[in-house]
Protein backbone atom coordinates (compact mmCIF):
# COMPACT_ATOMS: atom_id res chain seq x y z
CA UNK A 1 0.00 0.00 0.00
CA UNK A 2 1.43 3.23 -0.91
CA UNK A 3 1.97 6.18 1.50
CA UNK A 4 -0.03 9.25 -0.31
CA UNK A 5 1.28 12.34 1.34
CA UNK A 6 -1.34 15.58 2.06
CA UNK A 7 -0.15 17.59 -0.25
CA UNK A 8 -0.11 15.16 -2.97
CA UNK A 9 -4.17 14.29 -2.44
CA UNK A 10 -4.75 18.06 -2.72
CA UNK A 11 -2.96 18.89 -5.86
CA UNK A 12 -4.51 15.90 -7.62
CA UNK A 13 -7.59 17.40 -6.61
CA UNK A 14 -7.36 21.08 -8.15
CA UNK A 15 -4.82 19.41 -11.13
CA UNK A 16 -7.25 17.31 -12.21
CA UNK A 17 -10.22 19.84 -12.64
CA UNK A 18 -11.69 20.22 -16.02
CA UNK A 19 -12.20 24.01 -16.62
CA UNK A 20 -10.93 24.69 -19.75
CA UNK A 21 -9.84 28.09 -17.98
CA UNK A 22 -6.93 26.74 -15.86
CA UNK A 23 -5.38 24.84 -18.40
CA UNK A 24 -2.48 26.30 -18.43
CA UNK A 25 -2.30 26.88 -14.49
CA UNK A 26 -2.73 23.25 -14.71
CA UNK A 27 0.19 22.55 -17.22
CA UNK A 28 2.51 24.56 -15.00
CA UNK A 29 1.68 23.76 -11.31
CA UNK A 30 1.73 19.80 -12.59
CA UNK A 31 5.54 20.10 -14.31
CA UNK A 32 7.01 22.18 -11.56
CA UNK A 33 5.28 19.66 -8.86
CA UNK A 34 7.05 16.89 -10.92
CA UNK A 35 10.27 18.03 -11.45
CA UNK A 36 10.52 18.86 -7.57
CA UNK A 37 8.99 15.33 -7.01
CA UNK A 38 12.54 14.27 -8.61
CA UNK A 39 14.60 16.40 -6.40
CA UNK A 40 11.98 15.68 -3.01
CA UNK A 41 10.39 12.83 -1.79
CA UNK A 42 7.62 14.52 -0.42
CA UNK A 43 6.94 18.26 -2.23
CA UNK A 44 4.96 20.66 -0.12
CA UNK A 45 2.96 23.33 -1.48
CA UNK A 46 5.20 26.03 -0.11
CA UNK A 47 7.72 24.05 -2.02
CA UNK A 48 5.52 24.65 -5.34
CA UNK A 49 4.83 28.59 -4.01
CA UNK A 50 8.83 29.13 -3.78
CA UNK A 51 9.38 27.69 -7.01
CA UNK A 52 7.24 29.49 -8.61
CA UNK A 53 8.39 32.77 -7.41
CA UNK A 54 11.79 32.27 -8.25
CA UNK A 55 10.77 31.86 -11.73
CA UNK A 56 8.93 34.68 -12.02
CA UNK A 57 12.03 36.90 -10.20
CA UNK A 58 13.90 34.98 -13.09
CA UNK A 59 12.13 34.70 -16.62
CA UNK A 60 12.48 37.81 -18.31
CA UNK A 61 10.32 37.22 -21.04
CA UNK A 62 6.77 39.15 -19.57
CA UNK A 63 4.32 36.91 -21.06
CA UNK A 64 6.28 33.37 -19.28
CA UNK A 65 6.18 35.90 -16.26
CA UNK A 66 2.33 36.61 -16.40
CA UNK A 67 1.74 32.29 -16.77
CA UNK A 68 4.13 32.02 -13.46
CA UNK A 69 2.11 34.99 -12.18
CA UNK A 70 -1.17 33.14 -12.69
CA UNK A 71 -0.19 29.60 -11.55
CA UNK A 72 1.00 31.34 -8.62
CA UNK A 73 -2.10 32.43 -7.69
CA UNK A 74 -3.73 29.67 -8.82
CA UNK A 75 -1.96 27.28 -6.19
CA UNK A 76 -2.93 30.03 -2.97
CA UNK A 77 -5.80 30.62 -3.81
CA UNK A 78 -6.63 26.55 -3.70
CA UNK A 79 -3.75 25.90 -0.58
CA UNK A 80 -5.77 25.12 2.00
CA UNK A 81 -4.42 27.33 5.26
CA UNK A 82 -1.68 26.53 7.49
CA UNK A 83 -3.00 24.99 10.94
CA UNK A 84 -2.13 27.63 13.48
CA UNK A 85 -1.12 25.89 16.73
Amino acid sequence: MHDVSYTHVTLADYILTEDPELLVENETVTRIYKNLKKQKEVVTHKDIILCLIQKIEQESDTDKQDIYLEALEYVVYRTPDDDIV
